[in-house]
């Protein structure tokens, strides 16, 4: 989980930005784990100064995945890439049927 140091919504939008692969990598190992643990949704992120938890739900985990891979190929964390893929690929599937 990512500590933002944001005070505000605007604020996060640019710490975000700054901290891209930093919040990509973060991200996908977040959802990751929650799919492994079969969990209805995960926390991502903690804005301190708002009191605020950033979270992903279940329906949003294939887009989560499927738009920080690039961050995390950047980072070049090819392991967690891997299992992004897969999980990816999974998600799919499932959608499908």
């Amino acid at each position: 989980m990512i500590e933002f140091n944001a005070t505000t919504l605007d604020e996060l939008v640019i710490e975000s930005e700054e901290r891209a692969l930093e919040v990509s990598v973060c991200i996908v190992k977040c959802v990751i784990k929650a799919l492994t643990a079969n969990a209805d949704d995960v926390v991502i992120g903690y804005m301190y100064h708002l009191d605020l938890d950033l979270t992903v739900e279940s329906d949003g985990y294939l887009e989560a995945l499927q738009e920080n891979l690039i961050g995390c190929e950047e980072a070049e964390e090819y392991e967690l890439c891997q299992e992004a893929v897969f999980w990816i690929r999974e998600l799919t599937i499932r959608n499908d049927v």
